[in-house]
């Protein structure tokens, strides 16, 4: 159970002691539920980061035979995976809802999924606004940023 579950009425107590909580931490006998999410959340995490480097990179100028427009079918396969990704983090975080909703690198995480993902937005209505070639590569690379340090910040997450 999370550092702050100190009373078992609390509102943190309340979600990890759900049965979802107890579910994905295994004290309802599943032990499967917690690596079981956690693979999910990665595969969303790989299906998502995976369209936003080659697009970022294509940006930058790499595989520049492949036109931009090619990317619009992938961003539905992205925002697919977004969504698997934030209900697998949403369970995981309700296993250990104290520990996580307090701790920095979690806190950074969300922040940088959220510039990421505006980033992302930027990006594109700046190619789709044609702005200049170098200022479009400059917001390119800090989504790329931005994403890249939400992973790092994600991973800090089982050690802080």
């Amino acid at each position: 159970m999370g550092d702050l579950c100190f009373e078992p009425e609390g509102f943190i107590c309340s979600i990890e002691l759900s049965g979802l909580g107890q579910w994905v931490m295994g004290t309802s006998g599943t032990l499967w539920a917690y690596p079981l999410v956690l693979l999910i959340h990665g595969i969303g995490l790989m299906t998502v980061l995976g369209v936003v480097f080659v697009f970022n990179v294509r940006v930058l100028g790499f595989a520049s035979n492949i036109s931009l427009s090619a990317y619009d079918k992938l961003f539905k396969v992205a925002w697919f995976a977004f969504a698997l990704n934030l209900l697998s983090g949403l369970i995981l975080l309700v296993g250990d809802f104290g520990k996580f909703i307090t701790q920095g690198s979690f806190m950074v995480k969300m922040a940088l999924i959220i510039l990421g993902g505006i980033m992302m937005k930027v990006v594109i209505s700046s190619i789709r606004d044609q702005k200049a070639e170098g200022t479009v590569k400059l917001l390119s690379g800090l989504c790329l940023v931005s994403w890249f340090g939400a992973i790092c910040a994600g991973r800090l997450m089982a050690y802080l």
